[in-house]
């Protein structure tokens, strides 16, 4: 059974835990007995919203029609309908949408877009021009930061920028496909970790390199 499954079937019990199907289970780890949930619904409620209006604005933005009572009423249902599933999965808490990074996430977005326009020309002068320049190659990018929510946000942010794929998530790593050797100094030098790192609130406690964001 996995992890949703269990959340999906777990009991309230009181103080705001959940017990899981897995109670008891001496096989099963001490973290999976019990899930806590936040006890107050005023956070909870407040990043529902966020996420739920997040959501509307991205699909609206990328669908561009307005007009159409069908499509923006099924953009709608969908929003929604992600929005039960994260409250069924336990993904709506400070662990997840930390309010408090939304400030930070508008300074990063412009380096990012800088980031991908850069590397967009880049990678168009390469395919026009000789073959021999385009040598790719596998790349283990050591990872410091533990929040999954930076994780996921570095990992994306490093799938976004043309001429680099995040392949595979480890512990300690994550396994990116380059194009070029550019491209693989680009991921190696950290920059984007040191920028991700502060902007989510206790992903960089535990190592005091990530604490201050990078200049260049």
């Amino acid at each position: 059974m996995g992890l949703a499954h269990a959340i999906f079937w777990a009991q309230e019990l009181p103080g705001g835990a959940v017990a899981s199907p897995w109670a008891g289970d001496p096989e099963i780890p001490d973290q999976l007995q019990t899930i806590q949930m936040e006890s107050e619904s005023g956070p909870t409620d407040v990043r529902t919203v966020l996420l739920f209006l997040t959501l509307l604005g991205f699909w609206l933005l990328l669908s561009g029609q307005f007009d159409k009572a069908f499509l923006v009423g099924s953009g709608l249902v969908s929003c929604l309908l992600a929005v039960y599933c994260c409250h069924r999965l336990n993904l709506i808490g400070e662990s997840y949408q930390p309010i408090e990074s939304l400030p930070r996430f508008l300074v990063y977005l412009p380096w990012l877009i800088l980031k991908i326009a850069l590397s967009s020309l880049q990678v168009t002068r390469l395919s026009w021009g000789s073959s021999s320049s385009i040598q790719p190659r596998f790349v283990k990018v050591p990872v410091k930061i533990r929040h999954p929510l930076a994780r996921t946000l570095l990992a994306n942010s490093i799938t976004l920028t043309p001429g680099t794929v995040t392949v595979d998530v480890a512990d300690d790593h994550y396994l990116v496909h380059a194009l070029t050797g550019a491209a693989e100094e680009g991921v190696l030098d950290g920059s984007a970790e040191r920028r991700v790192a502060p902007m989510v609130p206790g992903s960089d406690k535990d190592d005091p390199d990530l604490q201050s964001e990078a200049v260049a």
